[in-house]
């Protein structure tokens, strides 16, 4: 399935997404390998762990939803336990590599971003999670959206630490919201994206129940640093004040 839209290419055009093809079993193969590879290069670099990207219509995705996965072997079949397999073997594949406790893997159920459609998501992530929340991964990143409640969901089967995610299409979350999945016992933590760029400070605006600066959504995927790292911590916006004012 071509996605809806346009990509976004590496000199701001905005060209027609490839049309995909199946992968063959060999091309299912060098894509495991190719995540764990890009695993232990991440821990070789530096880096204390990594994070696999199972949501927003990446390939992990992909093998998850209904109008992505039209496969007829053990990939798909329109089977549950076919439909997980290869997101079961990337994270086992790669906790193998580098230790279950430098893995974390995100997931959006139900997120219909990029033409996904996935019309029953809670078998299908309730039997994931079965089969890998005995790994020791480091943390299961779980968004939560309209169409299924995940996290109230999947947090009964997931033992391990779990964060949180309501903002995922819709408003940055708020300081609220975040409290509110906290206190119902949904996550351990929650994530915040768009709400970190535009405030780089976040925690400290939180505690000081400062206003929060919304995000420049017109410069989001384009080049420079405008709309990305230009915007102003508090303390800078209260130095200019108090500049502003004695002068």
């Amino acid at each position: 399935m071509r996605p809806p839209g346009h990509a976004h290419g590496p000199d701001g055009t905005k060209p027609d997404y490839v049309a995909p093809r199946e992968m063959t079993r060999d091309d299912i193969r060098t894509a495991v390998q190719d995540f764990v590879d890009a695993a232990r290069n991440a821990v070789t670099a530096g880096f204390d762990g990594v994070e696999l990207h199972g949501a927003n219509s990446y390939l992990i995705h992909q093998f998850l939803a209904d109008n992505t996965n039209l496969r007829d072997d053990e990939y798909g079949r329109g089977s549950v336990a076919d439909r997980i397999r290869f997101a079961v073997e990337v994270v086992r594949a790669v906790a193998d590599a580098i230790g279950a406790e430098r893995l974390g893997l995100r997931l959006s159920p139900g997120n219909p971003q990029f033409g996904m459609a996935e019309a029953d998501p809670g078998p299908v992530y309730r039997a994931l999670l079965d089969e890998i929340d005995g790994l020791g991964l480091a943390y299961l990143h779980l968004t939560d959206n309209d169409r299924y409640p995940a996290l109230a969901d999947l947090r009964p089967r997931w033992h391990g630490l779990l964060i949180g995610n309501v903002g995922e299409n819709g408003d940055p979350t708020t300081r609220e919201a975040g409290e509110a999945v906290l206190a119902a016992g949904l996550a351990d933590l929650v994530s915040y994206g768009r709400g970190f760029i535009s405030n780089p400070d976040l925690p400290e605006r939180f505690a000081a129940g400062a206003p929060l600066q919304e995000i420049d959504a017109a410069h989001l995927y384009t080049h420079g640093a405008e709309g990305y790292t230009d915007y102003p911590a508090l303390t800078d916006l209260l130095v200019s004040a108090q500049t502003s004012t004695s002068t």
